[in-house]
């Protein structure tokens, strides 16, 4: 077991800043890792965890300060370097290639070979089969990465990052598209990660985790640090504190009394191949959660609501009208809206900037003898960007550059502009949050 009495820091950042543009999103930011410690790195959407840990890990330079590594300065040009020297990241946004398999995924560049250069699939696949199961993962190493669900291609982007057996492995949101029973499994990991010595840089939302794993915490909170405490210093009521900057007395708001009759939208044995019949009634305002384990049917309920995968049998009606919701344009125009959980995927268009993203949806009701009107999808933008608090340098900054909490932001526009019945969302919920113009609001979690 390791001894975090000894103060001698594994990894000790000081003074640390980093800006996209005019867009400062590190301020002066200092903490120190100690051998064989979990830190839990805390703070809003768009705080700068995930901008903090891209540098660390080498996929982004900084600007000022410095960064020592077992007391030697740290400056890592490239992904490759960090792991040389030690430090291994499993990315909130998974890079998992479609076309390899699982195996392939984890081992890619380090795949064992014989002789003659060739590779050694078999070995390989085995390996990787024991590896998986020591770490407590059910995945089938053959299976192609394309295969995968979201929650898979996180286990996938862990266990590629465990296996390089780092001095320090930097988790960003790991559990985020768990289910509790996977979550359980990476806690698990982190505990005995740890006491092999390896440190392990933890950044979570789910603060009942940070309590119960973290040695240290530090609350970053626009790009500052404004908390870093040791396991017994902190509570709860600290860290929402330090993230929000005020102390707060309620953190979900009243709920406002709801009709028992007023009814807005109804499943009525509403099925397809990939769902058996279902019931359900949502009344005007209000939140109905969906749980389950992974892979139990709320992917494709989420998916025929929305009219990806539409309903084959049964009824769906919307303040008491039967429709068909046969495509995402009409699940559009009955006033249904989606945040899904693959934001990457299946919610953005990463390589488009911000303003274009948040128009997507509007192109056909906007657009007049062939023209989009910028000025109206500026203004619209703006007004989005404001109202969900997306940090940016401007409306032109391709989405795929923001941090992951901005990206999600991003996602939410859509079902605030079109008046929405129902919002659905495969996301899992971070926070109190509802639309001032939803009348219902669909959240399914694991």
């Amino acid at each position: 077991m390791a001894d975090n009495n000894i103060r001698t820091p594994l990894v000790a950042v000081s003074g640390l800043s980093k800006a996209f543009g005019r867009n400062g999103v590190l301020k002066n930011v200092s903490f120190s890792l100690l051998p064989g410690q979990v830190l839990a790195l805390v703070g809003e959407n768009g705080a700068g965890k995930s901008t903090l840990m891209n540098i660390l890990s080498g996929n982004l330079s900084y600007d000022s300060g410095t960064i020592a590594l077992e007391g030697q300065d740290y400056r890592p040009a490239s992904p490759a370097e960090s792991i040389r020297r030690g430090v291994a990241i499993a990315h909130q946004e998974t890079a998992i290639m479609p076309d390899l398999t699982v195996a392939e995924n984890i081992y890619f560049k380090r795949e064992p070979r014989n002789a003659f250069g060739l590779f050694r699939q078999n070995r390989m696949h085995d390996d990787c089969r024991a590896r998986l199961a020591e770490l407590g993962f059910d995945i089938e190493p053959r299976r192609m990465g394309r295969s995968l669900s979201a929650a898979e291609r996180q286990m996938v982007e862990i266990a590629r990052a465990v296996v390089q057996k780092p001095k320090v492995l930097v988790l960003d949101e790991p559990t985020a598209s768990l289910s509790a029973q996977a979550a359980g499994i990476v806690l698990g990991l982190m505990a005995k990660l740890k006491g092999a010595g390896t440190s392990v840089i933890f950044i979570s939302h789910r603060l009942t985790e940070v309590m119960d794993a973290a040695d240290r915490a530090v609350v970053l909170k626009d790009g500052e640090l404004t908390l870093e405490a040791e396991r017994g210093a902190f509570g709860r009521d600290d860290l929402i504190q330090a993230m929000v900057g005020r102390k707060l007395s309620n953190i979900f708001p009243e709920r406002p009394r709801i009709s028992a009759t007023d009814t807005v939208f109804q499943l009525e044995q509403a099925a397809n191949a990939n769902l058996p019949p279902i019931d359900l009634a949502i009344r005007k305002g209000e939140i109905l959660g969906i749980a389950g384990l992974e892979g139990q049917g709320q992917k494709p309920l989420a998916d025929a609501l929305c009219g990806i995968r539409p309903f084959t049998s049964g009824a769906v009606r919307i303040n008491g009208d039967i429709t068909k919701l046969a495509t995402p344009s009409r699940a559009i125009a009955s006033g249904i809206a989606s945040i899904p959980d693959d934001r990457k995927h299946e919610g953005l268009a990463l390589g488009l900037p911000i303003r274009m993203n948040m128009s997507l949806f509007a192109i056909s009701d906007w657009t007049r003898f062939g023209f989009l009107p910028l000025a109206r999808e500026r203004h619209f933008g703006e007004e989005a960007r404001k109202r969900f608090s997306i940090r940016s340098t401007d409306l032109e900054q391709p989405v795929g550059q923001l941090s992951g909490g901005n990206q999600q932001r991003s996602s939410s526009p859509a079902g605030w502009r079109i008046g929405l019945n129902s919002w659905c969302s495969t996301s899992r919920p971070r926070a109190s949050t509802s639309s001032p113009r939803a009348k219902s609001i669909i959240w399914s979690t694991n």
